[in-house]
């Protein structure tokens, strides 16, 4: 409370700085006032006014209470009063009264040395904030840059199509000028040359030495008569059934679905948000972003099932997947190495059927390469032996696990991975398994 600001409550002095406070009354006194209000109620709280200290400090503030701050409450952390710790509960005394109490001078050592031990606390934890906040600016402004790099390419795509729709635009009313200049403006051109070779050819009639000339002149200016005639008479059809020769075509099922993918072009996805433990670091999740998910554009990506999570016995499995598209098979094996497949067509789990899909690929991430399914009939089957077969694995570019029990309760183990076009993801016999993750992705 600053004494520059305050002013005596009495009116007549109103203009006189206060020099004490009353918490009784909630009046401020001028000298004058303040000897006239002692002498009439000395059991009041009467307090000097300083600068910029608070003058209430040891006063309780509970409604009614006005008592001095005498006692600590351990249970609430809390200073009271004798209101506060009243037996008399009413008109707001007694709240502490169940409370375990002390007087202040008997917590005095205590706090201070809990004020020391929060001054280190506080210290450590302002040198700590200082570099935090450094480097949450540097974050901050790593993250502007891949936001505006974002942007910055989708606008680049976007003026792309727009240049090439100008273009196409440009050619198309280029193309429209030519047409009708080829049709009617240089058979006006034909008209004046006819004109005055006919003339020249009147004037050289005579000459024999010229005649074959002459006459292949002549054969000439009436065939360009005949095509002027057609010109004339397509003219006249065209006032008459004011139709248009020439006419812009667009076939509307393609114009129409054109117009759909432009609205659908593009996908902003989350690429980090893969709930996954295959993919434990931010290289690999690059690596399946960039390879996977932007190959067949994605919107959201859900994990249907993990082997560590829900177990390895197969029927789990195949309740997880079944009557299920658009999934996801995750490997890890050897603790390095990841690779997987995709399939688009609905997975229907039965016993020893193959399932055909012309979208289905294996892919390497140690590799960063998508290989295709070379016979798009055998992309997918459950099977005795091998309870797992993805891809053609005799014809190169698939893989399969064995089975270590039978087929119901069968676990997957020791997958074997073949040719992926014979490089290194090529196996040379078992390989230790560690996790499979199956997802399911949305277009939408």
């Amino acid at each position: 409370m600053e004494n520059k600001n305050k002013k005596c409550s009495f009116k007549e002095h109103k203009d006189i700085d206060a020099v004490s406070y009353c918490y009784d009354c909630k009046f401020s006194f001028c000298n004058k006032c303040k000897n006239f209000h002692q002498g009439f109620f000395e059991n009041h709280h009467l307090y000097n006014i300083d600068n910029n200290i608070e003058i209430f400090i040891d006063i309780c503030k509970e409604k009614n209470h006005s008592k001095q701050l005498e006692f600590y409450c351990k249970n609430h952390n809390q200073l009271c009063c004798v209101g506060c710790i009243s037996k008399i509960e009413a008109k707001g005394y007694g709240q502490h009264n169940n409370c375990d109490i002390c007087i202040i001078e008997d917590i005095k050592e205590e706090k201070k040395n809990k004020l020391k031990d929060n001054i280190k606390y506080l210290e450590d934890l302002s040198n700590n904030l200082d570099n935090s906040i450094k480097e949450l600016k540097i974050l901050f402004n790593k993250i502007n840059e891949r936001k505006e790099e974002l942007k910055t390419n989708i606008q680049n795509i976007f003026t792309k199509i727009r240049t090439t729709l100008n273009e196409r635009e440009d050619e198309l009313l280029l193309e429209v000028d030519n047409k009708y200049n080829d049709i009617y403006c240089k058979e006006s051109e034909k008209l004046k040359i006819s004109l005055e070779k006919g003339k020249l050819i009147n004037n050289e009639w005579n000459e024999d030495n010229k005649l074959s000339s002459i006459i292949n002149d002549c054969i000439n200016i009436e065939d360009n008569i005949k095509n002027i005639n057609i010109i004339n008479d397509n003219i006249k059809k065209c006032k008459l059934n004011k139709d248009v020769e020439i006419q812009f075509n667009i076939e509307n099922e393609y114009f129409d679905n054109y117009i759909k993918s432009i609205k659908l072009l593009g996908h902003i996805l989350d690429k980090f948000n893969i709930d996954s433990l295959i993919l434990k670091n931010k290289d690999d999740l690059n690596k399946f972003y960039n390879l996977i998910l932007n190959q067949i554009k994605i919107n959201n990506i859900k994990l249907l099932y993990r082997s560590s999570r829900d177990g390895l016995k197969l029927n789990d499995l195949k309740n997880k997947i079944n009557n299920k598209s658009n999934l996801i098979f995750l490997f890890l094996t050897g603790n390095t190495r990841i690779f997987g497949s995709f399939f688009k067509i609905k997975i229907e789990v039965k016993h020893n059927i193959y399932i055909k899909d012309e979208n289905a690929f294996v892919f390497s991430l140690n590799n960063n390469k998508i290989y295709k399914i070379l016979i798009p009939e055998y992309a997918f089957r459950f099977y005795n032996d091998y309870p797992l077969l993805i891809g053609n694995t005799g014809n190169g570019n698939g893989f399969y696990f064995d089975s270590d029990s039978i087929y119901d309760k069968g676990l997957l183990r020791n997958p074997k991975i073949y040719d992926f076009e014979k490089n290194n993801e090529l196996t040379e016999g078992s390989a230790e398994f560690n996790e499979l993750e199956i997802f399911e992705i949305n277009f939408n």
